[in-house]
């Protein structure tokens, strides 16, 4: 019987420099480089780690002409919806599906994956995709990100969680780096899910502290397909709501000082900066070591604070 093939471990592409290319895509693709042929005119760049699956780059010198080729590299959801900003900080152009600068990914309906495409300095259009957790709708053909989810019509709603917290595990684990400290505190406090139909698509855990006027936001998390449509600010003001009704003065919240996009998160849903435990995340409390968030070690713990206020 023949081999079935599981993925792709290898692709080529050629190039007019070499160097211009190991660089662009070491720097700005983030693919490390392997191995390098300089006799051969040729390098090789890991995806996904050594011994993942490799590129192959090919220089063609100073031929007159070349191919124009596409290749798409998988990332995860989150890394898909920075990718528009990430790209043009890097001084490259991102573009959706029909070729336009975007500012969003598009999303192709029959997959359905989420999309975000650009050039090489060799004109290879290269492509950020990353699948989502949804069913297929192959009649939505190729939209914007906004429009995929414009038109939903079935609200997300936020509600107590009465079932075993192992259901919402793997939610947990999303903003839970040390598994020691995720058994300590899961089955602490209550949490609230935000549903749509049937489908748990983000929860909040609020617990008590040693202080009787605050309540703490100790894990928080929304399925990635569901990242940047309002349901984790949804699920704040929830938490808010819940504070408010037992006559608490704050919410606290901690998040690690290397993770940029949950800083601007909470202060954009109203939090200001409390504090800052240094060394918060260690071996010795029970987190891997060489744990990297937006290029930074995971170190210190920074802690936020929100007055709930009057109804």
């Amino acid at each position: 019987m023949l081999p079935s093939p599981a993925r792709l471990f290898e692709t080529h592409l050629t190039v007019g420099d070499l160097d211009r290319s190991i660089a662009f895509y070491r720097d700005v693709v983030g693919l490390p480089l392997a191995y390098a042929l300089t006799e051969r005119g040729a390098a090789f760049c890991w995806i996904g780690g050594p011994g993942e699956s490799m590129l192959g780059l090919w220089s063609l010198g100073s031929a007159p002409v070349g191919l124009s080729l596409h290749v798409a590299f998988r990332v995860s959801i989150a890394e898909a919806l920075g990718a528009c900003e990430a790209l043009r900080a890097a001084g490259v152009t991102p573009r959706s599906f029909f070729g336009a600068e975007a500012e969003e990914p598009s999303v192709i309906g029959w997959m359905p994956a989420a999309a975000v495409y650009f050039h090489d300095p060799d004109g290879h259009q290269l492509e950020y995709l990353a699948m989502l957790d949804e069913a297929p709708r192959p009649e939505r053909r190729i939209v914007s990100w906004s429009d995929w989810h414009a038109s939903e019509a079935r609200p997300v709603r936020i509600e107590r969680h009465a079932g075993p917290r192992e259901e919402l595990r793997t939610l947990f684990q999303e903003a839970e780096d040390s598994a020691v400290q995720l058994d300590a505190y899961i089955e602490k406090g209550e949490v609230l899910v935000a549903r749509q139909g049937g489908r748990v698509v983000g929860h909040l855990q609020l617990v008590e502290t040693a202080d009787a006027e605050h309540r703490e936001i100790k894990n928080m998390a929304v399925v990635p397909s569901y990242r940047g449509r309002g349901v984790g600010r949804a699920l704040i003001e929830a938490a808010v709501d819940v504070a408010r009704a037992e006559r608490r003065s704050t919410v606290l919240v901690a998040t690690a000082a290397a993770d940029i996009g949950n800083l601007r998160f909470y202060q954009r849903a109203g939090f200001r900066l409390r504090a800052v435990e240094r060394d918060a995340f260690t071996a010795a409390t029970g987190y891997p070591r060489g744990i990297v968030i937006d290029g930074m070690e995971l170190r210190d713990r920074v802690w936020l604070d929100r007055e709930v206020g009057a109804a």
